[in-house]
């Protein structure tokens, strides 16, 4: 049986697009910038420029360049949407402008006509919301994550977290604890492989993992999205 394709826009390293794979597609990735440990199939290119020729001439672009495509997401740079860090960059004086990307991204989706998923966190414009986290799927890790998608997902666990939760985020140091944006503090992981076990991802670097989303929660999303896919006319 052929294998539902689904593209991952803005892929980085590929901690999304594992999780696809996972849940039963054949995953390939896009990214701006050179991915070494992408574990797929890689294409480098320009995301926006990909949507914005979706956009402008049909699904049929993603269909010439990647064969025929089931369905897309899209990761859009997070920075410009990160409170914590818009506080600590006013504070120092380091603020940087990001671009804003959810918006433009959903738009050139939509005109796809594919079922898609766009991923981001808290403060981002994501629509029809399913936080994840990762006590729901047994990672000790804190990082929660939001997933807007056209399809209907029903089945989402609960977060519980025990306080023993840790981040992946930031400079690679256990003594540090690290105060988020709603007062509660976690402490940053210690070593790379601390950072692996918690994110369930065992191929990236400390560079690719603090900024990468652990697969359980798009094998949660992607398993869902192929049974849609299943009972789609």
């Amino acid at each position: 049986m052929t294998r539902r394709r689904f593209v991952d826009l803005f892929c980085g390293a590929g901690g999304a697009s594992e999780g696809y794979a996972r849940a039963g597609f054949e995953v390939v990735g896009v990214d701006i910038e050179p991915q070494p440990s992408y574990p797929f199939r890689f294409v480098k290119h320009d995301a926006m420029e990909l949507l914005s020729d979706v956009a402008d001439y049909g699904v049929a672009v993603l269909h010439d360049s990647f064969g025929h495509v089931d369905a897309i997401g899209a990761s859009p740079p997070c920075q410009g949407y990160v409170q914590w860090q818009n506080l600590n960059a006013e504070r120092y004086g380091t603020r940087v402008e990001h671009p804003l990307l959810v918006q433009p991204v959903r738009d050139c989706l939509r005109a796809s006509g594919l079922p898609y998923v766009i991923e981001n966190v808290q403060g981002a414009p994501v629509a029809r919301m399913t936080m994840l986290c990762g006590s729901m799927f047994g990672l000790r890790v804190r990082r929660h994550r939001f997933f807007e998608t056209n399809m209907l997902l029903l089945d989402n666990p609960r977060c519980h977290h025990t306080g023993e939760e840790l981040a992946v985020y930031g400079k690679l140091d256990g003594r540090r604890i690290w105060t988020r944006a709603d007062g509660s503090e976690v402490r940053v992981v210690a070593t790379l492989e601390q950072a692996r076990e918690a994110m369930g991802i065992g191929w990236m670097t400390w560079d690719e993992i603090k900024e990468a989303i652990p697969p359980a929660y798009t094998e949660h999303i992607g398993r869902q999205l192929l049974e849609a896919l299943a009972v789609t006319p």
